[in-house]
């Protein structure tokens, strides 16, 4: 496992020198030397009446003893340059002159000194793009590996000053995470208070305030009065606070290992004050029929394991695409814009690998990927899904597949609206309600039915103009005229619009098909349940005209 931890900043050419002396300690740094060749020519030294390897290895740097002289060297040249006011300033203690790194192995990845020394190397070397001077040295002396590295903030080529960004550390962490796992290095979450990151979809499980709203919606569906609800809550690890102005919330496990310091407001998770004290009573006093609290974990359980793994865009990817698979997941080239080409790292849980050694992966429009840039670390930057899948698509020529939204958000209302039926409630002021989302579902599914047909009607048309243009040379001018007239860029392809026009026709089937089912179901519950009320209204009107003869 591999982790590191935000960076100690040196400020004065001395602190410098006693960084770099401390890291080259040859106590510290030494291992025999091994018969076998390795990867870097690590300087051999004389020590203990043997030859050894000293585990140390630089960039930019002619004589690592001295790196920190040379790296202030670069310094001057840069202080040179843009006058002689800030030579002063180097011993101000103002600037910073290097970052002291620390990159820490587990013992159970079962690696060698070497192996990590190099994982750190590959990971500057990709940090840096090769402009900055480091030096780097493996230390041996605690019960797990460990590389020291000192970055200069000195850009040789340039001679500007490194910019410590907000993302900065980010960015050195998903390199350092890409190496290790070449050679199957766990990832070590890191325990930091500022390394949460929020932007992943697979990390999204480590957010209070999303793991907080859906026990409420769950809870909001699953409670009969507000004292059901605190007791129901409870079983589900959610402390609820009444006693205040606003309701306070405040999960009571870990999340990653990190437990909720702080309460979470009700205004915090909604605007709208759908998780008020008030809005909670009006909401749950409307329910006729619930889960018994015995089983409302469990129910909660399943629930959360069905919306984990529902996916919005389905697309097969080729063994050529991926750069490396590891135990986290798959590595896939991508680029984002002009001569800016990298990785993205899609999770292992939204990867099927196929038969043949192509994958199948699972991913929605808003999550987002972290772009690798192995030149220029400055370059990454966060992908959303839907330009992943779109990217992937026109790279290998396979099928964009997207589920609609409306199919996963219909089957959910279909769950609660047969959990009704089944235990006979078929009336009341819940199964009304739901009824009328389930009728409003019902229309929008149609109206986005009719959506795709308006988009296939635009592919077609377009689709059309350029096989004109290419197959009836008297019509190139009306084509050209249709396709200005429909705002279609003119470096469109027929390739490209052909993929888009499938697309749209598999998502256009799977949710007609789909919706198709669910009416029919429902046509015929109507039918039966009007059958059984006249049938009622006949007993009663019999009963009547018995007890009035």
């Amino acid at each position: 496992m591999v982790a590191i931890k935000p960076p100690k900043q040196i400020k004065t050419p001395f602190n410098l020198k006693i960084a770099v002396r401390y890291i080259l300690n040859k106590a510290k740094s030494v291992i025999p030397q091994q018969e076998f060749e390795t990867e870097i020519d690590f300087p051999i030294i004389w020590k203990d009446h043997k030859h050894q390897i000293h585990l140390v290895s630089s960039n930019g740097i002619e004589d690592y003893s001295i790196a920190d002289e040379e790296m202030v060297m670069t310094k001057l040249a840069a202080a040179f340059k843009k006058g002689d006011d800030d030579l002063k300033e180097l011993n101000s203690g103002k600037q910073v002159l290097a970052h002291h790194i620390v990159q820490s192995f587990s013992p159970e990845d079962n690696l060698t000194p070497e192996q990590v020394h190099e994982i750190g190397r590959q990971t500057m070397m990709e940090f840096t793009g090769g402009d900055y001077e480091f030096v780097i040295a493996t230390h041996t002396d605690k019960d797990h590996l460990h590389n020291h590295i000192i970055l200069s903030t000195t850009n040789t080529s340039t001679l500007k000053k490194m910019r410590w960004q907000k993302n900065t550390l980010k960015n050195l962490r998903a390199i350092s995470d890409k190496h290790a796992a070449k050679y199957g290095a766990k990832i070590i979450e890191p325990t930091m208070k500022n390394s949460y990151t929020k932007y992943s979809a697979w990390r999204r499980q480590n957010n209070f305030s999303h793991e907080i709203k859906q026990r409420l919606d769950f809870l909001l569906k699953q409670s009969i009065s507000v004292e059901d609800f605190k007791q129901k809550a409870k079983v589900l690890d959610l402390q609820v606070d009444f006693s205040g102005k606003f309701v306070k919330y405040r999960l009571r496990v870990p999340l990653n290992g990190k437990l909720q310091e702080k309460n979470t407001r009700d205004r915090t998770l909604s605007k709208k004050g759908r998780y008020s004290f008030e809005k909670i009573k009006e909401r749950v006093e409307k329910n006729q029929l619930v889960y018994d609290v015995s089983e409302i974990k469990e129910r909660y359980q399943e629930i959360k394991s069905e919306a984990d793994k529902d996916f919005e865009l389905k697309l097969e990817v080729a063994s050529w695409q991926v750069e490396q698979e590891s135990k986290q997941g798959i590595y896939i080239q991508m680029d984002y814009g002009a001569l800016n080409s990298g990785t993205i790292l899609v999770p292992a849980h939204k990867v099927d690998k196929t038969e043949d050694g192509n994958y199948t992966i699972y991913i929605k429009e808003k999550d987002y990927f972290y772009f690798l840039n192995p030149d220029q670390s400055q370059k990454n930057r966060y992908m959303m899904g839907i330009t992943v899948a779109r990217q992937l698509a026109k790279q290998n020529g396979e099928v964009l597949i997207t589920k609609n939204p409306h199919i996963s958000s219909m089957r959910e209302l279909i769950k609660e609206y047969n959990f009704l039926v089944e235990h006979g409630v078929t009336d009341g002021i819940q199964f009304q309600q739901l009824e009328e989302q389930f009728n409003d579902k019902i229309e929008s599914t149609h109206q986005e039915l009719q959506a795709l047909d308006e988009r296939l009607a635009y592919y077609h048309k377009i689709e059309g103009a350029l096989l004109a243009m290419e197959q009836i040379t008297e019509n190139s001018l009306a084509a050209l005229h249709l396709l200005d007239e429909l705002g279609v860029p003119k470096d469109i392809s027929l390739e490209d619009v052909t993929q888009t026009i499938k697309q749209f026709e598999i998502e256009k089937g799977a949710l007609q098909e789909f919706f198709d089912d669910v009416l029919k179901t429902y046509t015929n519950y109507q039918e039966m349940k009007d059958n059984i009320r006249i049938r009622e209204a006949n007993r009663e009107k019999q009963t009547t005209d018995e007890k009035t003869l």
